[in-house]
């Protein structure tokens, strides 16, 4: 085994790349390294100490299986969860882990990988979210026969560290100030999860179908493939939805006019609407539904009612928005009950 600079890595940035040479005759790997020398001989170090650190030339890298993984990983998983765990293989993972066989990983390296996503300003729970996604590939790896079982758990970060700060919802002149702001092929889509509580999918994914005019309801396809029904909720929704019904008799509820698809994602658009609106903050789909959730039970809305309305399958999850907001609703319901006269 040795260190060495990497010979051509190294000129650009000296110091940060290293080759490290495994094993010996036509066994031999070569595993590039970023980090320090100090780093990267610690990690052949490590490498040395394990009694089977001669790696078989035959074993596959990571990068090797990740195609095969990911067409399994499909069929167990949403289409949503897929391309996340897409968006961490190709950004962070392979370009970190691609090159090492499984039984080359340490401890060591993966702390190094928490170290260098938190420098690029990523969060932790968003750095643990990366970890269980290369824990899944190893144990899918492991289980179809290509490496054996890690003989450590991969490190994360704590509950302390990955427990979000309660999301600040926008306030009705920032969200109407949004909506303005907002190209008119967008609206529809906005409303949808500004006034109704609909979750991105949920939004993307409608059919016109989904809409019962009469009525005035849409039906919500949601988590746990559960339907529910959700009313409307604002004129300004019935407007630009009357614009969308008078050209689509069928399909997606709303497509983009250039693709004739429906869209992935419209934060981009968020984004740009939330610069022309003068705030700084950022805005995305999830903090839409939040804010409809905080306005709804601002305004009085009983929260058996918004549990309905926004899917939530416990009762405790819609508590916690009426707790966010510092509404007491039991108290309030207490006191109507008093009022009324009720048990004298």
């Amino acid at each position: 085994m040795s260190v060495r600079p990497h010979p051509t890595k190294s000129k650009s940035e000296p110091g940060k790349w290293w080759v490290i040479d495994i094993g010996r005759g036509n066994q031999r790997e070569r595993i590039t390294f970023n980090g320090s020398y100090e780093e990267a001989w610690r990690y052949e170090r490590s490498i040395r100490q394990q009694p089977d650190h001669l790696v078989e030339g035959s074993a596959p890298k990571i990068k090797d299986v990740v195609t095969l993984f990911l067409e399994w990983y499909r069929t167990e998983n949403s289409i949503n969860t897929v391309n996340d765990m897409r968006f961490c293989l190709d950004n962070h993972i392979i370009p970190w882990f691609g090159n090492f066989q499984p039984k080359q990983l340490t401890i060591a390296l993966f702390n190094k990988f928490k170290a260098d996503l938190l420098e690029r300003g990523l969060a932790p729970v968003t750095i643990n979210k990366n970890m269980s996604y290369l824990s899944s590939l190893l144990k899918w790896a492991s289980e179809h026969g290509y490496c054996q079982p890690l003989a450590f758990t991969i490190p994360r970060f704590s509950k302390k560290k990955t427990t979000a700060e309660p999301v600040q919802p926008l306030t009705r002149r920032q969200l109407d100030a949004l909506y303005e702001c907002l190209d008119p092929e967008y609206r529809l889509l906005f409303l949808l999860m500004a006034d109704h509580g609909l979750r991105k999918e949920e939004a993307l994914n409608l059919q016109v179908e989904d809409i019962d005019e009469a009525r005035k309801t849409i039906r919500v396809y949601g988590k746990g493939s559960k339907y529910r029904i959700v009313p409307f909720l604002s004129v300004r929704f019935e407007e630009e939805l009357n614009k969308v019904l008078s050209e689509r008799l069928e399909g997606f509820l709303v497509v983009n006019p250039a693709t004739g698809k429906p869209y992935y994602s419209i934060r981009k658009v968020l984004t740009r609407a939330a610069k022309k609106a003068g705030l700084s903050r950022q805005v995305y789909h999830h903090l839409l539904r939040h804010t409809f959730g905080s306005l709804a039970a601002e305004a009085g809305m009983n929260p058996y009612a918004l549990q309905r309305i926004m899917g939530h399958s416990n009762i405790e999850t819609t508590n916690k928005i009426y707790t966010h907001v510092g509404l007491d609703f039991v108290g309030e319901e207490a006191r109507k009950i008093r009022e009324q006269g009720v048990g004298q």
